[in-house]
């Protein structure tokens, strides 16, 4: 019997998640019927000082217009499997008041949800990091999320993730900050390149509505059901559509988790992992050597349940426990 840990779960290939900055009221209405009728849950990033109000950001395409959700809105939706993550708190450059946009943002959240809030999304240009980074550090941040165009590789560094445009269209601007957007590509060409790369792409989307005021980084419910078909599409099974934390979450786990092979067993050893981490599951792939059918696994005495994967493979998803 040959074991390893798998690279996502489940043994899929690539992963693949969907964030929503601002998160606002709008979501509800045109984008969950989406997500519930794909099975694919969403990551709101929101701005903390503007919980359940009408977006105050003057720069902003979305300024006095557009209300984001409140904290019961955030804890319905967490509910169906959705996650939170902090977006600042004033949606400002953290050059100005770093604490407050990092430490003051994140208690607030916190206290809305009830839960830890473990992934902090740079709000405007990546340059504001650096005054932050220390505030984020010793806040326990799992991740940051930047805004950087790429597909994070399979063993990225969590402190410095990129989000992608899936674009319906060739070359949308997204911001005259981001140089050298906007770049000419194939619509969901992202996809094609996490599978071939066996990596994760962070999808970012704003506003869901049936006329958005800004094309190039918002969806029409079409145009979201569009491209979740298409992942499903490209992914023929192979991908696993998860929310971020959870992702981050096992990306930690299987960093600390190791496995000791034995005659005919194998025995885990889960080392130090965030007290934080929400997810405790990971994912083992047995080749089936020496005997017929699936492989049996008991973990303290508890049979665990094995799924087949690809030919010869059996996978088995468990919490481990040292």
């Amino acid at each position: 019997m040959n074991v390893e840990i798998c690279r996502w779960k489940g043994g899929r290939t690539f992963a693949y998640s969907i964030t929503y900055d601002e998160g606002f009221e709008d979501l509800l209405a045109h984008a969950l019927p989406v997500h519930r009728r794909y099975g694919i849950p969403g990551h709101l990033v929101m701005v903390a000082g503007q919980l359940g109000q009408v977006r105050r950001v003057p720069s902003s395409t979305y300024d006095g217009i557009y209300r984001h959700l409140g904290g019961p809105q955030l804890r319905e939706l967490m509910h169906e499997g959705w996650s939170v993550g902090d977006h600042s708190l004033t949606h400002g450059d953290l050059n100005g008041d770093p604490y407050g946009e990092v430490v003051t943002s994140k208690r607030i959240l916190e206290e809305a949800i009830g839960q830890p809030v473990n992934l902090f999304h740079l709000p405007g240009a990546d340059f504001s990091y650096a005054p932050a980074a220390r505030h984020i550090d010793r806040m326990g941040f799992l991740a940051v999320f930047f805004c950087d165009d790429r597909v994070n590789d399979p063993d990225p560094d969590l402190m410095g993730l990129g989000r992608c445009l899936v674009y319906d269209r060739e070359g949308q601007p997204w911001y005259t900050l981001y140089d050298p957007f906007p770049r000419v590509y194939d619509p969901y060409h992202r996809l094609h390149e996490a599978r071939a790369c066996g990596g994760w792409l962070v999808d970012v989307t704003h506003l869901v509505a049936p006329d958005p005021p800004a094309p190039w980084k918002d969806a029409t419910p079409a145009l979201l059901d569009a491209r979740f078909d298409c992942l499903r599409r490209v992914g023929a099974g192979d991908e696993w559509a998860a929310e971020p934390e959870e992702i981050v979450d096992y990306i930690l786990m299987r960093r600390a988790t190791t496995l000791e092979p034995l005659t005919g067993a194998f025995r885990v050893h889960l080392g130090r992992t965030p007290a934080s981490v929400k997810h405790r599951e990971i994912s083992v792939a047995i080749s089936e050597i020496g005997f017929a059918g699936l492989p049996r696994v008991w973990l303290d005495g508890a049979p665990q349940p094995v799924a087949p994967g690809a030919p010869g493979i059996a996978i088995c998803t468990f919490c481990p426990c040292d």
